[in-house]
């Protein structure tokens, strides 16, 4: 079986319900590092995908609720049905986020992640 490496390059961008300059956008519990060590530590690249050489970037935007509560998932960038189904399985599985705040007070707000899947050359 053909080795394979997966490389890991996770951005969460949070786009709060109200854009003021003393909004904290929502994020991922211990920041952008502990969000990539979460996707490396549970992507599971479809073999499937593997077999056929697939990769991509697979976005998926949701909602982070008040109280950091995961919500109203989408891809915003479709690429194999394969990668989509781990991405969405990845993001879903994920704990709860720190919410946006807004004069410290939580907000619902609009975040994204994106998951490469990468094979090695």
């Amino acid at each position: 079986m053909k080795k394979f490496l997966t490389i890991i390059a996770a951005a969460a961008l949070a786009i709060p319900a109200m854009a003021q300059s003393d909004t904290i956008p929502a994020s991922f519990p211990g920041g952008e590092k502990a969000l990539a060590s979460y996707i490396d530590k549970n992507l599971k690249y479809p073999q499937p995908s593997i077999s056929n050489g697939i990769e991509g970037v697979v976005q998926v935007k949701f909602i982070v609720k008040t109280d950091g509560v995961l919500d109203k998932f989408s891809i915003v960038r479709l690429v194999d049905p394969d990668l989509e189904a781990e991405a969405l399985r990845l993001v879903k599985g994920m704990p709860n986020w720190q919410p946006a705040t807004v004069s410290g007070s939580p907000v619902e707000s609009e975040s994204e992640v994106q998951v490469v899947f990468t094979l090695p050359e």
